[in-house]
């Protein structure tokens, strides 16, 4: 995730993409269909809604999204994704091209899901959980059975 953050040699597109796969995650073809009406900025926060509700960005998302938001559209200027595709006019691109360009870093965005999902299920409720992430009830509870099973060991190490 670092690397995403700090890497400038890294293609914005991709930088975003691991990201937001890493840390709400969900799968590149979400975020392949994100438009700039999914986003809203404000001069104190930056929100995206990819599933049923408005998540707050941290740093450097906002900064990151400003700028594929400000970049200049020579092919597609009408419309409104946030990834327009070079190859189809008025089509998103592909969520393929994404996953081909993180796996070119080495990183696989079922890793970074995985990761994302398990820090996530430690922390908040399933109903939540399944909302931010576009899971199902069922799988949030199992993904919380798994959190709580990594850290199941921690107090009986911390004694020894």
């Amino acid at each position: 995730m670092h690397r995403f953050e700090t890497d400038e040699t890294i293609p914005l597109r991709t930088r975003i993409c691991g990201l937001l796969c890493g840390t709400l995650g969900r799968p590149s073809s979400a975020v392949a269909k994100l438009t700039r009406s999914d986003i809203t900025d404000t001069a104190d926060e930056m929100t995206v809604t990819i599933g049923t509700s408005p998540v707050r960005l941290r740093d450097p998302l906002p900064s990151l999204i400003r700028r594929q938001l400000d970049a200049p559209r020579r092919w597609d200027t009408d419309s409104d994704w946030l990834f327009p595709s070079k190859l189809r006019a008025g089509a998103h691109t592909d969520y393929s091209m994404m996953v081909k360009d993180l796996q070119g870093l080495g990183c696989s965005v079922i890793s970074l899901r995985g990761a994302a999902l398990l820090a996530l299920a430690a922390v908040m409720p399933a109903g939540p959980l399944s909302d931010l992430t576009g899971i199902s009830a069922g799988v949030a509870n199992r993904w919380q059975t798994l959190a709580a099973a990594a850290y199941s060991g921690y107090p009986a190490l911390r004694l020894k």
